[in-house]
């Protein structure tokens, strides 16, 4: 089965969707902001059906590929990291994950998937964050894996994912779990 990958074009026009209505959430629930404090967009989130490719992706993404990585989550897809020396997008965003569909849910939608912002201060309280965004249509849900924690809110059909450190900083952290003792 082909894998279809994004372009560019099309993860530039995701990135601009998301800021756009990330900032109209934080217009539409001014206390978010200041629970959130300061964030920056730290990587796009696109998923793809079939088996992921690392080399083709790294070619069909604009030669992408400065840094890749690939590595299974929960024992039932892959998750591929591509990570650029320069932002892709907006001033900050340089990670690209190819998240591989899950086998038990064919029906997830494929294309942009989520938006992560990383907060350099750490992860606010989850009830703090519900209160914040009160009223608004967004929801707000604890998540996390054997490697890190996230906040995911959603609001408008946008999954922003809340973490505190780079999905290379996962990476990285996941590759030296790989190495002997």
């Amino acid at each position: 089965m082909r894998v279809s990958y994004p372009t560019l074009h099309e993860i530039t026009a995701a990135v601009d969707d998301y800021w756009k209505t990330w900032q109209q959430l934080l217009e539409a629930a001014p206390k978010l902001r200041h629970v959130v404090g300061q964030h920056t967009a730290d990587a796009l989130g696109w998923k793809v059906d079939g088996d992921v490719a690392p080399l083709e992706a790294a070619e069909r993404l604009f030669e992408l590929g400065d840094s890749l990585h690939a590595g299974p989550v929960n024992k039932e897809r892959s998750i591929l990291t591509i990570h650029k020396a320069r932002p892709v997008a907006l001033a900050s965003l340089q990670d690209i994950k190819l998240l591989q569909r899950r086998p038990s849910k064919p029906d997830d939608k494929l294309g942009v998937d989520s938006l992560d912002l990383e907060l350099t201060h750490g992860l606010p309280a989850v009830e703090e964050l519900k209160a914040a965004v009160m009223g608004v249509g967004a929801d707000v849900v604890p998540d996390r894996n054997d490697m890190h924690a996230w906040i995911s809110i959603t609001y408008q059909g946008h999954e922003f994912k809340l973490t505190d450190r780079s999905l290379w900083a996962v990476c990285v952290r996941e590759a030296q779990g790989l190495l002997p003792e």
